[in-house]
Order: structure tokens, then sequence, then C-alpha cells
């Protein structure tokens, strides 16, 4: 059984789902959703992770987390101070998993605080996007003028919730019926008889700025702890082989593993059993 709980964290407050196991001394896991998810993104991997007590954080503007101020942008480097603020309301360390956009921040914070990470699992996710330096300026300048602008921007509304759930059955990535369902329940609001997104309108806007391959690669080889990635065969790296083998060969210690499926292969129900087994299996030998 899952429950919710609320990170008070100072600086902003962040949401979470949580599966705890019955045993006290489970390990933990901190989850962390890719790019316009939520919590519910892990609704179908936790449950097949029941020996592990785990923490799925709904990230700052998603699901019911609170959303940046206005005139504030969402940085990767904003996630990963959440992330480390939520770790040290324990003394506990934890593993870290993080899918899409949410493994970016999972590895950023085991380089960061490696004494809080015991190891990393990074589903679908090789680290950040990258910029060469000659894109930076027209990168900025499509984002500052993006959050410049003074209209009001009225996010999409539906009729139903099942309306919305295939809405997001073909969004950015295409989902299942049974993988879209539990993050519009989640991620989701009714409001003046009409259903919308509880997502900040923000995140849609073009990040200002991005790092180079270097300075990934300088991350990356900061991160000690033992590594799993497990890559999606019909996902967002099938057509990006030489980039997985370029940053896997940075990492001082990873198990690289393709495994068939779509970007969402840990939430869709027909493959999500086959991520859990390699999941839990590398934690169990680490």
């Amino acid at each position: 059984m899952s429950n919710d709980t609320v990170f008070q964290l100072g600086h902003t407050t962040i949401a979470a789902t949580q599966w705890l196991s019955v045993n006290p001394d489970a390990t933990h896991i901190v989850m962390l959703h890719g790019w316009l998810d939520n919590a519910a993104s892990f609704a179908t991997l936790a449950p097949e992770l029941s020996d592990f007590s785990i923490t799925a954080l709904d990230l700052a503007g998603h699901g019911k987390s609170k959303h940046r101020p206005d005139g504030c942008f969402y940085h990767l480097w904003d996630y990963v101070l959440d992330v480390i603020a939520v770790l040290k309301t324990s003394t506990q360390n934890v593993w870290l998993l993080g899918h899409s956009m949410g493994g970016a921040v999972a590895m950023l914070v085991a380089a960061m605080v490696p004494d809080k990470v015991r190891g990393l699992v990074i589903l679908d996710s090789m680290g950040p996007a990258t910029a060469t330096p000659d894109q930076r300026v027209t990168t900025m300048q499509r984002s500052m003028q993006k959050m410049l602008k003074k209209r009001t921007i009225r996010s999409s509304r539906y009729q139903s919730k099942e309306a919305l759930v295939h809405a997001r059955m073909h969004g950015f990535t295409e989902l299942s019926y049974e993988a879209a369902k539990p993050l519009v329940e989640r991620g989701a609001t009714f409001e003046n008889g009409e259903w919308k997104w509880r997502t900040d309108h923000k995140l849609s806007f073009p990040s200002p700025f991005r790092m180079d391959e270097a300075s990934v690669e300088a991350y990356i080889q900061a991160i000690k702890c033992p590594t799993l990635a497990l890559v999606a065969n019909q996902g967002i790296f099938a057509r990006k082989q030489e980039l997985v083998e370029k940053r896997a060969k940075a990492f001082p210690w990873i198990k690289l593993k393709r495994l068939e499926g779509n970007h969402h292969f840990h939430l869709e129900p027909s493959t999500s059993v086959c991520v859990a087994q390699e999941i839990h299996r590398f934690i169990d030998q680490n």
C-alpha cells in the first residue's frame, strides 16, 4: 500500500508517495520521475520491489509539489538542491533511482553528496542534455523571451479525466492507457467543471542553459557508487547508441543493460516486471 507525504524544506515544499516495507531495516530507494511526469511514474514498479522501502518524489512544478515562483526557471541544479535537502532530512543513506530527466538529476546528486547515495539506478537516461558553446546565446534568448512575455497562459483543459488520459497517451512519448492513467490521476485536477494538469506551465519553456559534454562527463566521473543503467530498446536512446556507450565509459563503476520496452518501460505493465527484476538483482549484489 502507498501513502502520501510532504517534505517541508524551508525554500519549497516537495510532495511524495511512499511504499514502505514492513521491515524497518529495509534498504531505502528514493525515486525521481521524468519531465512532465510525477511520482505515479513508479506506481507499477514500486509494488514489484516490496522488499525495499520506497519514496517517490514529485519534483518541483510537477504533481502535488509546489511550483517555482514567477520569474524562476526549472534548472537541473535546482532539482538537485531539492533532492539533497530531502536526503538530509534523514541520517540514512539511500539508493537513488531516476527515470529520464530524473536520471540526470539523480546522477548529479550522486556526484554532489556521495556520502548520502549508496547506489544509483538510471532508467532510459544517460545524463543531462548538452549544448555546444555556439548554441548558448540563441538558447538563452529564446528562453528569456518566453519568460518575459506578459500574456496570460491558459493551460489545456479537458471535459473529462478520460479525455486527459487519452491526451497523455499521445504526448512527448507514447504510453498505453494503463501507464497514462496513474500519471493523470496524480497529476491532474478538476477545476470549474474541467480537468487540467497541476503541472507548472513554465516547465514547457526552453532551458536557458545546458552543460557541454565535457562538463557532463566530469560529473559522471565523480560518481563513485555502483550504477545500473537500463536502456529501453524502443526508448529515447534507440538511435543514440554511440552516446550511450560514450557516457557509460565515463562511469567509474557501471552495469549497462538494454531491455525491451518504450521510454516508460518501468511503468508499462508488460515490461515493468523485467525492469524490477534487474533492479532487485543489482541492489542485492551490491
